[in-house]
């Protein structure tokens, strides 16, 4: 017989305030439930923070070894440029070696004599400087005249302010060191050293072939990584040598054309505005306007009537605009474009990193970094927004 037994009164009193005294005790620990939440999300910002730590060390690492890296990078894209070259000798049964020594004389050589030729013109223009700046003067004498009334009545009130407060001037002592000549022979040698540095990278970058290649592959441990491995590298060597060398022969093109046309309009030395034109083009944007401002400034050193003077600036701004909108969309083609946006954040990165020649690189580095980043599928979203 099963007995059952109930709850006294007493007992049922004393459990109510039991079970509300442990929903009142267990109230304040909803707030410290939210400790677990903001450690987990903690947790997954780490992998951010130590990816952009490890960006800030590369980007600190590019700037103060700039010295030791940028003649390794330009070799390496100057090795995209003229493989292809040593590639064609090579089926010509002439070794690499000597196909490297080759392609490395005739380069050297072009260059040289170019920069030989070019050199007198150049030092012609600068040293027409003053003369120039006399005839601008008697040009825009009205102008220069206001600006003197200025520059007299500021003096004035100068010396009525040292008469006012009476005070004698100290004498201030200029020693003149040679400032210009230590910083010319710093560069000098700097250039010289990462130069010779370049041509010797670049010539064992031709000879080796695809030595680096090969290496590549026998060190990647699965089949899938070997194939993954060669199609990341040779995406990268054709697509990097077909623009550099597509650009090269664009702004060869467009030298041609500037040559022409200053010696049409009657510009002494049109070999010079044509490298000049061709060489600046290499440096998107600032590049440019660079020639724009020294055709015309040129053109008003040549030239007295205005017109006369504006018209080598206005063709290379045509020739370049027909260039950049029209040429180089159709050759290169959809594939190779870039936005515009991000070659102009390349072009300001690279600029204030390495300078003038971090600006040269910069299409070639951020086009890099595209095709790895359409490579691998995190990255995927990255290297579309870099595409054009």
């Amino acid at each position: 017989m099963q007995t059952q037994i109930e709850p006294r009164e007493d007992e049922e009193a004393s459990a109510e305030p039991l079970s509300e005294a442990f929903v009142e005790k267990n109230e304040p620990t909803s707030h410290s439930s939210e400790l677990p939440i903001f450690l987990r999300r903690a947790r997954a910002m780490a992998p951010i923070a130590l990816v952009g730590l490890f960006l800030f060390a590369v980007i600190a690492f590019l700037y103060f070894a700039k010295a030791f890296v940028m003649p390794i990078v330009l070799a390496m894209f100057l090795s995209f440029l003229l493989k292809p070259v040593v590639r064609a000798l090579a089926k010509l049964r002439i070794p690499e070696i000597v196909g490297a020594v080759l392609v490395i004389a005739v380069s050297f050589t072009v260059v040289s004599l170019a920069a030989t030729k070019l050199a007198q013109p150049a030092t012609q223009w600068v040293a027409m400087a003053p003369e120039t700046l006399e005839r601008a003067k008697a040009r825009f004498h009205s102008i220069v005249r206001r600006v003197e009334r200025l520059s007299r009545a500021a003096a004035r009130m100068e010396d009525m302010a040292h008469t006012t407060t009476g005070e004698p001037t100290p004498k201030v002592e200029v020693h003149h060191q040679p400032v210009l000549v230590n910083t010319v022979l710093t560069y000098t040698r700097t250039f010289v050293a990462g130069t010779i540095e370049t041509v010797v990278l670049l010539f064992f970058m031709l000879a080796a072939g695809d030595m680096f290649l090969q290496k590549l592959v026998k060190v990647m441990p699965t089949l899938h990584d070997k194939k993954k491995a060669v199609g990341i590298a040779s995406e990268v060597q054709h697509s990097i040598s077909t623009f550099l060398f597509t650009i090269t022969a664009i702004n060869a093109a467009l030298g041609v054309g500037v040559g022409l046309a200053a010696w049409a309009v009657g510009m002494p030395n049109p070999a010079l505005w044509g490298v000049l034109a061709g060489a600046l083009n290499f440096i998107p944007y600032f590049g440019p306007i660079t020639g724009v401002a020294v055709l015309l400034i040129a053109g008003f050193m040549t030239f007295e009537s205005p017109l006369r003077a504006l018209t080598p600036s206005l063709i290379y701004l045509c020739l370049h605009g027909v260039e950049s909108n029209l040429v180089t969309p159709v050759v290169l083609g959809r594939r190779l474009t870039l936005n515009p946006l991000v070659i102009f954040i390349s072009l300001m990165f690279w600029t204030w990193l390495w300078g003038i020649p971090g600006a040269l690189l910069s299409i070639p580095m951020l086009m890099m970094a595209k095709i790895l980043c359409d490579h691998f599928k995190p990255l995927a979203p990255v290297g579309e927004f870099m595409s054009g």
